[in-house]
């Protein structure tokens, strides 16, 4: 407008940068969410419910992912359970949707390896609420330095990409948010707060939820403008006419609302397009009725044939300018407003707001605080009461869109990966520059797509988050009891056991373990079989390691319980039914309750009444050294009773059909003397026993048949005993 010039340089642009989320992996990370945004808000349906649609990526394979949105303040919304977004996620991305009702949450992510919750992420502040394109001219654009104030609420807020100066015709960055401050920039072209954070404010607090501008209002602009540019028209801005911008930029002031409604309304839902305009068309043009009409209705149209959905619109009567005012444009804007089935609703009646203006046209908050002095607050008061709860139930919102799915799978080289969209797009732009509907990558990065339907709407592929090396390294083997410690490739266990391994590879990557019929996905894997293994690693983008590490596994027969015989008066023996195979066979003796006798041979020695049992003990050998023992089961008890007739010596067999004999002694003598005398006292025999603690066999076939004297003798210990030889 004729101020235009003055104001522009009035303006102070305040933007502020959000980081993007789709950074490189943090160390140790398990998933990071890429998608949605800090301060993202969705708009809800009228049933005060929408869906948020989520994705991230992941470092390391994982079985599943759940989601939940959590109240960022008492009251401010209702908390979800944990739900499963996806199963198996596989190529390094997950995805899924979460529905809510309106507030404003914490959205929580985990992630489950072996059914355990191991990692999580969070972003705070998203939002499901409200969701409002601004359009129109300088009274919806706003103004530095007129007084606004900024939304004290801090689930007002605004787009954050600028325009203003670039009027570009392309796609904005990825979506970034902000609250709305008093100064700040409402992308992608309002300059400040003006009236919508105060109406913000008192939307947040009517309805309890959060509300997202976005200001495509073009300061100056007629209804010519914006109908002649959505035909891809230069149009001519009366006010610089003469100088060298007296063109609008090529396809504005149109552009900027079609690429927010392709966009914005896309990702994040609308529930409405917000037109404040009028004035111009009051002054200086003088429009008609029905001019106004038709091109308001054709602007409607336009939106709605170039994005294939069906906004709702709601159209502030105005035409208030330089003292002015036009029952033309009014009575325009209501006939469009009560056309039957337009999804087109009133807004506010403007034009005695703030009369008179804080300038000319526009409206303003002075410092002072008479009666009209705080117009924009006024102006967002009027748009309040507009937008009223009849206006919530008889709109239809346009919800957000589905996030297209991504596929990401090894390139046969296994050095690369491919990248794969659904063909329900009509165009696909890679973050690489690149327009096909599939991609291969060979280095690590962030690959992300835009997608657009036949009408130019905007779709975000999730983002991947490419990690190096492509192709895992060949693995190696632990076992699980000790982590890190490569084992030899020939390994055995015992029948009754298995061998717990663990698979060494890179954190993005897993173990596939395979015999030449059945393959295993996984870090850890237990054997019980006899065989050959083989391991390689696999990354959660699908690739293998080129070479598998290879292991040799004996399992080793069951070793057979042994019998239990008692063979002298202080001896049992263990008795195996058959060979183990393995060397040498030693054996655990144990009392009725438990007790561990100290002895491995097969026969013990037992000196006390009682239950007695065995089990064998068998180490096996394989070729490269190790060894390995393993046990059977523990025999039956035998009952063994203590005779004290015998004074503490036994002989037996007595008598002797062959003349060897064997002694067992109740002590453990040392150095003990064997001697055998005929009747008449003469030695026939004499043998030194250096330790008496088992049975000893004494041979004596060189004697003849008759009865013979065997005295045992050591220190504190002399017994005799009469034998016979008797052949």
């Amino acid at each position: 407008m004729k101020n235009r010039y003055l104001l522009k340089h009035l303006i102070v642009i305040s933007l502020v940068a959000t980081g993007t989320r789709l950074s490189a992996q943090t160390t140790n990370q398990v998933l990071k969410i890429t998608y949605p945004e800090s301060r993202a808000i969705f708009q809800r349906e009228n049933d005060n419910t929408s869906t948020i649609y989520l994705s991230g990526s992941l470092y390391q394979p994982v079985d599943s992912i759940q989601a939940r949105l959590q109240v960022e303040a008492t009251g401010q919304g209702l908390n979800t359970n944990w739900v499963t977004i996806q199963r198996n996620p596989q190529g390094g991305i997950f995805q899924g949707a979460i529905r809510a009702r309106g507030g404003w949450y914490r959205l929580e992510v985990q992630a489950f390896i072996g059914g355990v919750a191991t990692a999580s992420d969070v972003v705070r502040k998203v939002g499901i609420g409200e969701v409002f394109i601004i359009t129109g001219q300088s009274n919806a654009q706003g103004f530095q330095n007129y007084g606004a104030v900024g939304a004290v609420d801090d689930r007002v807020n605004c787009v954050t990409y600028d325009n203003t100066a670039a009027n570009s015709l392309g796609d904005p960055p990825a979506p970034s948010f902000q609250q709305l401050t008093a100064t700040s920039l409402i992308g992608p072209r309002g300059k400040s707060a003006w009236c919508w954070g105060y109406l913000g404010d008192l939307l947040v607090k009517q309805y309890n939820v959060p509300v997202l501008f976005i200001n495509t209002a073009w300061e100056g602009t007629s209804l010519q403008n914006w109908r002649e540019s959505s035909l891809g028209l230069i149009t001519k801005n009366l006010f610089a006419l003469g100088t060298p911008g007296e063109n609008f930029p090529k396809g504005m002031p149109y552009s900027n609302l079609v690429i927010a409604l392709r966009y914005y309304c896309s990702l994040q839902g609308l529930r409405a397009v917000l037109w404040q305009q009028g004035e111009y068309d009051n002054f200086p043009l003088k429009s008609s009725r029905k001019e106004y009409a038709d091109n308001m209705q054709f602007l409607v149209n336009k939106t709605r044939a170039d994005t294939d959905r069906y906004p709702a619109w709601v159209l502030a009567r105005s035409s208030y300018s330089n003292g002015t005012v036009s029952e033309n444009v009014i009575q325009a804007q209501n006939d469009v407003i009560n056309t039957y089935n337009n999804n087109v609703f009133a807004g506010p009646f403007t034009d005695n707001i703030q009369v008179p203006r804080f300038d000319d046209v526009h409206f303003g908050n002075r410092a002072t605080n008479n009666p009209g002095d705080k117009g924009l607050n006024d102006l967002g008061q009027a748009w309040f009461e507009s937008l009223n709860a009849v206006f919530f139930s008889s709109s239809r919102p346009l919800p957000p869109l589905p996030q297209p799915t991504i596929t990401v799978a090894c390139a046969p080289s296994a050095n690369s990966v491919s990248l794969s969209l659904p063909n329900l797009y009509k165009s696909f732009t890679w973050s690489t520059g690149q327009t096909t509907q599939n991609i291969t990558v060979t280095q690590p990065g962030v690959y992300q797509a835009v997608l657009k339907d036949n009408f130019g709407n905007t779709y975000l592929s999730p983002a991947l988050d490419l990690q190096g090396p492509i192709q895992p390294a060949t693995p190696t083997i632990s076992l699980a009891s000790q982590p890190g410690k490569v084992i030899d490739n020939q390994q055995q266990i015992c029948a009754d056991s298995t061998l717990s391994l663990l698979a060494n590879t890179t954190t993005n990557s897993t173990g596939v373990w395979g015999t030449s019929t059945t393959t295993t996905i996984g870090k850890a894997i237990k054997l019980n079989q006899s065989g050959s293994y083989s391991l390689q690693a696999v990354n959660i983008y699908g690739c293998r390691s080129a070479q598998p590490a290879a292991l040799n596994l004996t399992v080793r027969p069951k070793v057979p319980t042994p019998s239990i015989e008692q063979i002298g008066a202080y001896s049992l023996q263990a008795v195996l039914p058959r060979p183990t195979g393995g060397q040498p066979d030693l054996f655990d003796w144990r009392r009725a309750a438990g007790e561990v006798i100290p002895q491995t041979g097969a026969v013990a020695k037992v000196i006390v009444s009682a239950n007695y049992s065995a089990r064998a003990r068998t180490t096996f050998t394989l070729n490269n050294g190790s060894a390995l023992t393993c046990f059977s089961e523990f025999s039956t008890p035998k009952a063994f009773a203590f005779d004290r007739s015998n004074g503490g010596l036994s002989i037996y067999p007595n008598p002797s059909s062959t003349g060897s004999i064997t002694i067992e002694t109740i002590e453990d003598l040392a150095n003990a003397n064997v001697d055998v005398f005929s009747l008449s006292g003469q030695k026939l025999f004499s043998s030194q026993v250096p330790s008496f603690n088992e049975r000893k066999a004494i041979d004596l076939t060189g004697l003849g048949q008759g009865v013979y004297l065997v005295r045992v003798r050591s220190a504190g210990f002399d017994v005799s005993r009469r034998i016979i030889i008797n052949r």
